[in-house]
């Protein structure tokens, strides 16, 4: 087998598909954001301040598969924006715990506006449940295979 019989990169795949979504769904968000000086690993810990205050970075590193670097230099960014505040961890003193601040919360609603609007757009409303379980399972399968490879 000659390395021209290779194809690593083929859109007909459901994988490389789902790459070109993602990215464009990044691409969106982040040209979007960039005018309150956010991308979307900022968002993405912003929201979950949002949805559950105190949590750690591992916390944050470990619920969205990212580097615990890519964390760290999120959150330095959104601390010095004053969009969240770090305190160090009563119960471990070697932990900081992460919350929302009263500006974080303030920007909640225009991230939410933004990611709706490419959801209406992209017609995801239609997506069926059937699809929507399927793509879930596959989801976490997938983690859950990168797991064991650790």
């Amino acid at each position: 087998m000659s390395s021209e019989d290779i194809n690593l990169y083929n859109p007909n795949r459901l994988g490389d598909l789902l790459f070109i979504f993602h990215t464009n769904h990044k691409k969106y968000l982040n040209n979007l954001l960039s005018e309150y000086d956010l991308n979307l690993v900022h968002v993405l810990c912003l929201s979950r301040l949002y949805e559950e205050d105190k949590l750690s970075q591992k916390d944050l590193s470990d619920g969205f598969y990212l580097t615990k670097g890519a964390i760290t230099k999120a959150v330095k960014k959104l601390e010095k924006n004053g969009l969240i505040k770090r305190e160090k961890s009563d119960n471990d003193k070697r932990q900081y715990e992460l919350t929302l601040t009263s500006k974080g919360k303030e920007i909640i609603p225009v991230i939410e506006k933004i990611n709706s609007k490419w959801e209406e757009i992209m017609g995801l409303d239609n997506v069926s449940d059937e699809f929507y379980e399927e793509f879930t399972k596959l989801t976490f399968k997938s983690v859950e295979l990168n797991k064991k490879l650790k």
